[in-house]
């Protein structure tokens, strides 16, 4: 991060519009870069929560107004045009408030584009996927991105195909300045594409790749925001949403006949004779052209499974859905609607949606009749799955779909019991240890504490639940100071467990709302992670790593401490 007197490389501008669930974790892996000098410019775009508070609280950071919104301009485009009129530097990076940017990926942006001789850069960030919905559906949709979009030809100068991902825009500031900027795509919702197009279309070079190694994001927490963002977008992605959702429906539709056949083969394996193998045939073939598609989307095989047998209806419903509301001039996001953007359907079309088809989400009925045919394991491993729909851990009431009180029946009903699960008795009474197996980005633990049958304490050491400022296990402890501001620190003087550092745990307990915070220490990058979230009932005690409250060796520190005293740490 470069100071006031230096003349910085790059201007990185965030508009920002109520992300207090995001920012301060955006804006942590901000600060952080290194190798080049650089910016920070947050736009807040008349947030209405903590936004402008927590990018303030960054002495690094520049916030910013955005202004009345001009008569023609999205949101959007309106913030980031602010921001780029506050910006000094000869490149841009316009880059949203929901994604977190790898260490030292700004000054290998920079350099890639240098060596690329590429004028705009974008990067396709990894996605971050966690509940259900987001599993089942972004791998269908990225695979079709890229389908339409082949990050090859894009970045072909010989090649009219132009795309950008708005995640991560970086870009000459002269060239930027020379298509328009902005303001030249004031009413556009696709921003990042039509930026590209103007980009290729003036003769300088586009580079556009998926990059892990740079960037991640999870765009959307919920199916309602996931539903509200693609509906916004996939019409005006797709040329032709409707004709595509038909060839998506029909491919889905024709493996499940094609199952089916073979079944019914089966029982008339008498009749047919040697014939039977062929009526597999087709679903064999059926499987494998889905698998392929899907495969472009750079998820792992077990999402890209479960994208082939959920995923493909749903996302035709959304490609339908929103090319029905871009027709209808009702595209809603974030407060706002805009007007028609995609043309209207012709009175001819046999797909028309109504209000009651637009509200219930069709993938419902597919999904039920779905499970009344799919293989016993899948079905297993979806059971398992919907217990995790709702993910968020909620102060003084609970975790998940688990709450404070349950029965331990219920317990056992959300977290079914596995051959790796244990189960014990401590002095804090009854505790279930219940392994997250099946999380896409890494293993953890549910430790759910009972006494008398109900639960009292619920533990989550798992990247699958979240708080709703998305704080979750290995954040920083910054991110947890920024969203909670009446915190006590303690430090556990048990003998300090090796897999999770050689120093005391400390505790971050907020015993008015009933919510704690165990952070443990990371030798290799010597600094503290968030390693528990831990919900108890408000004012009450609760029961620290099966040490009672009462116990000598839980000791107070100073308020948001990161280390104990000296004199009470195994370590200098």
């Amino acid at each position: 991060m470069s100071s006031l007197d230096t003349s910085p490389t790059a201007s990185v501008v965030i508009p920002a519009r109520n992300e207090e669930a995001s920012l301060a974790s955006c804006l942590e892996s901000l600060v952080t870069q290194t190798g080049v000098d650089f910016e920070i410019i947050v736009v807040d775009d008349h947030s209405t929560d903590r936004t402008r508070e927590i990018a303030e609280s960054f002495a690094k950071v520049r916030v910013v107004e955005a202004g009345p919104l001009p008569p023609g301009w999205t949101g959007k485009n309106s913030a980031v045009a602010a921001g780029a009129r506050e910006a000094r530097c000869e490149w841009l990076l316009f880059t949203d408030a929901d994604t977190f940017h790898l260490p030292g990926s700004l000054a290998r942006a920079l350099n890639e584009a240098k060596e690329q001789n590429a004028e705009m850069l974008s990067y396709s960030p990894e996605q971050i996927a966690v509940t259900f919905w987001e599993m089942a559906i972004l791998p269908v949709v990225f695979a079709e991105l890229a389908r339409q979009y082949p990050p090859s030809k894009v970045s072909d100068p010989n090649s009219p195909e132009a795309a950008a991902n708005g995640q991560f825009i970086f870009i000459r500031r002269a060239t930027y300045d020379a298509i328009g900027g902005h303001a030249a795509v004031a009413s556009d919702i696709l921003e990042d594409v039509a930026l590209a197009r103007r980009v290729k279309a003036s003769g300088h070079k586009l580079r556009f790749r998926y990059a892990a190694d740079a960037v991640r994001t999870r765009m959307y927490r919920n199916f309602t925001q996931l539903r509200e963002g693609w509906t916004k977008n996939l019409a005006l992605l797709f040329p032709n949403p409707g004709w595509l959702a038909a060839k998506i429906l029909l491919l889905w539709g024709g493996y499940w006949i094609a199952l089916f056949a073979g079944v019914a083969a089966i029982y008339q394996r008498r009749r047919l004779g040697g014939l039977v193998m062929l009526w597999w045939l087709p679903w064999f073939l059926f499987g494998l052209h889905l698998l392929t598609r899907l495969r472009a989307s750079n998820f792992d095989r077990r999402m890209i499974r479960n994208a082939a047998f959920f995923g493909m209806p749903v996302f035709a419903y959304l490609l339908l859905r929103s090319k029905y509301m871009h027709a209808k001039g009702t595209v809603s996001w974030k407060g706002r609607t805009y007007e028609p953007t995609a043309p209207a359907p012709k009175p001819t079309e046999p797909i028309r949606p109504g209000k009651p088809f637009m509200k219930t989400p069709l993938a419902l009925i597919l999904l039920t009749i779905l499970f009344s045919f799919a293989p016993s394991k899948t079905l297993q491993a979806q059971d398992e799955q919907q217990s995790f729909i709702k993910t968020m851990i909620e102060p003084g009431v609970g975790i998940g779909p688990l709450k404070l009180n349950d029965t331990r029946d219920r317990a056992l009903e959300l977290f079914p019991k596995k051959n790796i699960d244990q189960e014990w008795e401590d002095p804090c009474g009854t505790t279930m240890d219940w392994t997250d197996s099946t999380n896409p980005v890494g293993h953890g633990d549910v430790f759910i504490r009972m006494k008398k049958g109900k639960v009292f304490q619920i533990e989550s050491s798992t990247t699958r639940f979240h708080t709703a400022e998305d704080i979750t296990t290995f954040d920083p402890p910054e991110k947890v100071a920024h969203a909670y501001k009446d915190m006590r620190a303690y430090a556990l003087l048990t003998p300090p467990n090796p897999a999770i550092g050689s120093r005391p745990l400390v505790f971050w307990v907020d015993k008015k709302h009933g919510i704690a915070f165990a952070l443990a220490f990371d030798p290799s990058h010597h600094k503290r992670y968030v390693y528990k979230i831990i919900v108890f009932e408000p004012n009450k005690n609760f029961c620290p790593e099966q040490e009672t409250i009462n116990s000598t060796k839980w000791q107070s520190i100073s308020a948001y401490a990161t280390e104990p005293p000296p004199e009470l740490s195994p370590e200098p």
